[in-house]
């Protein structure tokens, strides 16, 4: 009933039919509430036809929208319902945006609906769907519950056991990822690498003054300011140019001009050989490896054999 009133005091209007279905309820539960809240002194006005529905009358405002502890926790998804979904807090988070929803008025519940109508967060990659992560739930009850966890950990098709202690959990670009301490060195894991969770009894002690989003600033670019092991000389049709930034890493994307028209010719570095032969072949004749003289071979190798399976 609660929900119910707050629904109408957010919406204005609602029918009995879209009220059930807010709350997962029959008609026949809306009707029998309303009158509930009727007994007891709400003054709620029902209307028939087409365009009618329930309302709060005389400007009604209930006081009742404090936020719950667990709904509190939830805050922090607002605009992100689909990883709140993955953590098992979409719930949560949809009481805790009805209460805030219904604390507003005049001026800020306006600029509010203006906010939503022109602003949207897809933290989801460009034709990429999000990984299975069946560890998730299990991952974020030991980061909540400051305890140890044993993983195994799949990688290159070769699996480890590792006992870390969990800090925290981010979503970058669509996958989650684990932030966690082993050995007292910061450690990072792709949360769908993991095959399974155990929660262990040992508590993680956080490390005095540790902030998350620092951390993984720092673990992020850590990762895109390894030291860099080849660098090649490439002519590249314009139009391969966006995907060719992609393929660098971020100490060589600002030499890739966004603009260009033809053929030009680019410098861009790669961790290593191995890497640059694999996403150069896959821009496919969009590029020309130029130097150096033995990644050029091998690309030229390689183009050979493909062409040779469909002679």
């Amino acid at each position: 009933m609660m929900t119910l009133l707050l629904h109408l005091q957010v919406r204005g209007q609602a029918s009995g039919r879209e009220l059930a279905g807010l709350l997962e309820v029959s008609e026949r539960t809306v009707q029998r509430d309303v009158e509930t809240l009727v007994a007891a002194g709400v003054p709620l006005r029902s209307t028939r036809g087409p365009a009618g529905g329930y309302r709060l009358a005389g400007g009604y405002r209930t006081r009742l929208t404090g936020v719950g502890l667990d709904e509190a926790g939830a805050l922090t998804f607002l605009g992100l319902a689909g990883p709140a979904h993955q953590l098992g807090l979409g719930e949560m988070l949809e009481g805790a945006r009805i209460k805030v929803w219904a604390s507003l008025t005049g001026e800020a519940r306006e600029r509010a609906v203006r906010t939503a109508a022109r602003f949207h967060l897809d933290p989801v990659r460009w034709y990429g769907t999000p990984e299975p992560v069946p560890c998730l739930n299990q991952l974020a009850d030991a980061v909540w519950r400051d305890r140890r966890v044993r993983i195994r950990y799949v990688r290159d098709g070769r699996a480890a056991t590792r006992e870390v202690d969990p800090l925290g959990l981010v979503l970058a670009a669509g996958d989650w990822y684990l932030v966690a301490l082993r050995d007292r060195q910061r450690r990072t894991y792709r949360v769908s690498r993991m095959a399974s969770v155990e929660l262990l009894d040992e508590e993680v002690v956080r490390p005095a003054r540790f902030d998350l989003a620092r951390s993984w600033a720092e673990a992020r670019r850590d990762l895109e300011q390894e030291e860099i092991a080849v660098e090649v000389t490439v002519r590249v049709a314009a139009g391969a140019l966006p995907r060719l930034r992609r393929l660098v890493p971020v100490d060589g994307q600002a030499r890739i001009p966004v603009t260009a028209t033809g053929e030009i010719e680019v410098t861009v570095p790669f961790e290593n050989e191995s890497w640059a032969r694999s996403a150069l072949l896959s821009l496919g004749a969009a590029v020309e490896v130029l130097r150096p003289a033995a990644l050029r071979q091998r690309v030229a190798d390689e183009t050979r054999r493909a062409a040779a399976r469909y002679a």
